[in-house]
């Protein structure tokens, strides 16, 4: 029973770590696109 818990926790920061990287490159081609169209 101890096995799943540690395999859940990896899951779940795998998950977010991917999140903020699309953030991350949502942000810079924001800015890129902004930055190009002045």
């Amino acid at each position: 029973m101890a096995n799943p818990n540690p395999n859940k926790q990896t899951v779940e920061l795998n998950r977010t770590s991917l999140y903020w990287g699309l953030l991350l490159i949502f942000v810079l081609a924001v800015l890129f696109s902004s930055y190009i169209f002045n």
